[in-house]
Order: structure tokens, then sequence, then C-alpha cells
């Protein structure tokens, strides 16, 4: 698990681990409030995840924007996924969930590699837009498919976003779950 920091004018923090990246500024299109209760949301399910079964915990990623969450991972078997689906609707709070998690046993090296290149190459793209001013999004990448997941007020901000990741090499589709406001 990798941290990184940038600072300037505008505070600005990338997290990254694995295929997922997050990057915030503290120009949020959500409330305090919302803020909150989505951490709540996704702290709940990520400790129902680990009761269960700490494999859950470990191969499932777990985003929430607004009581919409966003499941993506790669697990063996297929009763895991709809564990996964279940224990996440039990969270109060949840208003939505959205499962893409994937079934596979043969997702290794090579195919994390190239999701990890795949989201840091839309990070830097997206950094190097003077037209993205407010920039609030989880990018998840799992086998060559990008996930766009968070709250924007702005349409054209959103389109520049899904146009960077449609110019990279390896992408083989864009799903996109950022909510309009």
């Amino acid at each position: 698990v990798a941290f990184f920091m940038f600072m300037s004018c505008s505070p600005t923090t990338v997290f990254t681990s694995g295929a997922k990246t997050a990057v915030k500024t503290n120009q949020d299109d959500k409330t305090l409030g919302e803020s909150w209760d989505d951490a709540t949301i996704k702290l709940g399910i990520n400790e129902k995840y680990f009761s269960y079964d700490a494999t859950l915990y470990t191969k499932i990623d777990v985003e929430v924007e607004l009581g919409r969450v966003l499941l993506t991972g790669v697990v063996p078997y297929g009763d895991m996924r709809m564990e996964a689906l279940r224990l996440a609707w039990q969270q109060e709070g949840v208003v939505e969930v959205l499962n893409e998690i994937s079934v596979d046993t043969g997702y290794g090296l090579d195919d994390i590699g190239k999701d990890k290149l795949i989201a840091t190459q839309l990070v830097t793209k997206i950094f190097a837009d003077k037209y993205i001013k407010k920039f609030k999004y989880n990018i998840e990448v799992q086998k060559q498919i990008v996930y766009l997941f968070g709250v924007s007020n702005d349409q054209t901000e959103i389109d520049r976003v899904i146009d960077h990741a449609k110019s990279i090499k390896g992408v083989v589709d864009i799903i996109n779950y950022i909510e309009p406001r």
C-alpha cells in the first residue's frame, strides 16, 4: 500500500492501493454530514466482511457516495460474490448497491499490473487537465475495466474524465457511476 500527498494552493490527496486510486481535494461536492454518513456506511460494511470472512475484507473494495455502494474486486467463488452483496445490503443507510465483483480464479500479478498502469495513467491525465478544477472521484480498475464513482456538479468535467479514460490503451470498458448533482 502506497500513500502520497501533494500540496498546492488547493490541498489534494492521492491514495493508491493495488489498482484502486482515490483523489480528493478540499472542494468536495458533498456536505460534511453526507461525507460522515458515507464513511460510516463503508466502515460498517468492511466490519461485516471482516467478521464474516477475512477473505471478503481483503478481496473486495467498498466505495460509498450518498448511500450508494460500489463493490469491486475479484473473488474465487460465486457464493462469495453473493455473500458480499447480502452483507452490504444489511448496512444501515445503504440506498443502492452496485455489484461489480468478478468471479475469477485466474486473476494474477500481470492483471494487477495492467490495472495499476491504467489507473495511474488516468490519474496523471486528470491532474494534467487544466479544465478539471474540482476532482473528487474514486477510480477502480478491475480486469482492465475502469469504474468511475463519485459526485460532481459539473457534467463537462465528468465528460472530460470519461474521455481521458477512453484515450488509455488497454481499457476494455468504462463504467460511469459518477452521480451528477
